[in-house]
Order: structure tokens, then C-alpha cells, then sequence
């Protein structure tokens, strides 16, 4: 809303005469065409050649820009930073009379087909200066088309994106405040109008308006250094054998390897007490097996003994 109302009052100091600073002027307009004064305007349509306007002042700088919502006036020359919104303010103007508005005149002050194309560059390189445009053209006009630029230089690098629904007419008619089309950033440029986008602009500061877009800027990220390539390796010059030198002999009787036998996880106690253990196992062995014996031998002879008897 505040926007709107500051362009309605760019309107009305237009009307009541009242001067509105929009910055330094540029030179970078064309073409180079004859000038008017707000007491001795035009007597056919012709676009932004009044050299007094009151509002504007020099018609013929009619494409400025500044940071959005910073209360400073337009300029023609801009430093941009990434991250940041920027208006771009385009004024235009048929400046004829509007005493040759009427059949009386042929209508000799109505301009038509009028339109308004502009461009800003896409992306800035750090410290890079490029212009923003505008160009409005007419089928009836002298000149058929006039143009102007401002300049914007980048303080990083950056991209420039148009906002969306942004670019929008303001004037004291029907079409105040509509979003124009997208045409507006094509060689053939959008209609302008009073009450209907229709191309047609009456002679007259009180059928004069503006034309606002904003662009945002967009922050370029470093390039990333790619990783660096392995060198190829160098080639090895061939050694050529030594004639002298005895040429190593061959292996004889070569050995197969063999698997390693599994080493058991755990090892046999073999200490003192289990030694004697051993021992006193052996001698009770042998002495049960010598009494065995001598029994045996024992009950052997007592029985002969006995069977002589009978």
C-alpha cells in the first residue's frame, strides 16, 4: 500500500507542478531528438523530450533505479549488493498538447500502440557495470521509439532475478496499479494504457505515469577448485643386463610348503606331584601282579599236593 501511494503522489506533483528529485540525469539516451519545455510542448505525439518536467526534470532520463523501501530518490547509476531487492522506476510521457487531442487536430497529440520493453542483465561479475533499460515505442510518434538506460554496477558477484507480479503501471486511470505482462522484458515490450492496456496515451502531463519492477540479487557461490588430476607416472628407461655380472642360478630341490601342525590350545601338566602319582601307579601294577603270580602258584601246588594223598 505504501508504494502505491507513493507513486500516486508522484502523480500528483506531476499535476500541481511541484518538483520530485529522482537523482543525477544520464546521458545514455537516445535518440538525439528536438526537446520541448512544459510552456511550449509538442503539437504531435512525441515521448520524453520535455527538458523541464517538473516532476522528472530531464524527460529524456527516464529509466532509474534504487534499493526497494530505502527512502532515497531513483538513480541512474547504482552499486548493488547481493541479497537486496531493487526498484527499477521507467516514466513516460507523450508530450504534446493536449489541445491536439481533439478531431479538430486529427488527433495529431494521441499516441498509439504504445508500448514499454526492458532489460537488466542476468548476472554480474565482482566489480562489473551493465545496464538497465527501457525503451518505449509508438506507431504514430516522432520519434517511433525512444530509449534510456541506467547503470548498475555489482560490488560481489551476483545474479539478477525479476520478481514475479512485480512490474506494475501507475497514473491517475483506470489501469493504476495493474500488473503488466511479462512482455515487458521482450523486444516487443508491453501495452501501456489510461483505462485499458490498449496502447493509446493522450497527449498531456496528466496522462503521464511510471512503470515499476522490482529484481532480486542473488549472492554467486565461489567456484569449487576441482581436484587435480594424477600426473602420469614417468617412464622407467630399461636397464640393459650387465655382461659381467653371473646370472643367478636356479633352485634345487625346492621344498613344498607344508601346512604348520595345529598347536594344541592347552599342554599337558607335567609337574612334580603328577610324576610321583605316576610312580606309585606302576608299583602297585607290578606288585598286584607279582602277588597274583605267587597266589596262583601257591594254590597250584596245594592242589597236587592234595590229589597225591588220595
Amino acid at each position: 500500500m505504501r508504494k502505491i501511494k507513493s507513486y500516486l503522489v508522484v502523480a500528483v506533483l506531476t499535476m500541481t507542478g511541484l518538483p520530485l528529485a529522482l537523482g543525477n540525469s544520464a546521458s545514455a539516451w537516445g535518440p538525439v531528438r528536438e526537446t520541448y519545455t512544459n510552456k511550449h510542448p509538442a503539437d504531435h505525439a512525441t515521448f520524453n523530450s520535455i527538458t523541464d518536467n517538473a516532476a522528472v526534470g530531464d524527460e529524456r532520463d527516464f529509466v532509474r533505479i534504487e534499493e526497494k523501501s530505502s527512502g532515497r530518490p531513483y538513480a541512474s547509476e547504482l552499486i548493488l549488493e547481493p541479497g537486496k531487492q531493487y526498484e527499477v522506476y521507467i516514466y513516460y510521457h507523450n508530450d504534446a498538447s493536449e489541445t491536439y487531442n481533439d478531431e479538430d487536430h486529427n488527433l495529431a497529440g494521441v499516441a498509439r500502440d504504445v508500448r514499454l520493453s526492458s532489460s537488466f542483465p542476468a548476472s554480474l561479475k565482482k566489480h562489473e557495470r551493465a545496464a538497465v533499460t527501457g525503451k518505449i515505442t509508438s506507431s504514430n510518434a516522432v520519434p517511433s521509439a525512444v530509449w534510456d538506460e541506467a547503470y548498475v554496477t555489482a560490488k560481489e558477484a551476483i545474479t539478477l532475478h525479476y520478481v514475479i507480479g512485480s512490474a506494475k503501471i501507475y497514473n491517475q486511470w483506470g489501469v493504476n496499479g495493474s500488473v503488466l505482462s511479462t512482455n515487458l522484458f521482450s523486444n516487443q515490450g508491453t501495452f501501456l494504457g489510461l483505462n485499458a492496456l490498449n496502447g493509446v496515451i493522450l497527449g498531456c502531463d496528466k496522462y503521464s505515469g511510471q512503470v515499476v519492477y522490482t529484481i532480486q540479487t542473488k549472492a554467486v557461490e565461489p567456484d569449487k577448485p576441482e581436484p587435480e588430476e594424477p600426473k602420469p607416472e614417468e617412464p622407467v628407461d630399461p636397464v640393459e643386463p650387465d655382461p659381467d655380472e653371473p646370472e643367478p642360478e636356479a633352485p634345487t630341490n625346492p621344498v613344498t610348503p607344508t601346512e604348520p601342525e595345529e598347536v594344541p590350545k592347552e599342554l599337558p601338566s607335567t609337574g612334580p606331584a603328577e610324576i610321583m602319582l605316576a610312580v606309585v601307579v606302576v608299583l602297585a601294577i607290578v606288585a598286584g601282579g607279582v602277588y597274583w603270580w605267587k597266589t596262583h602258584k601257591a594254590v597250584k601246588k596245594a592242589t597236587k599236593r592234595a590229589k597225591g594223598k588220595k
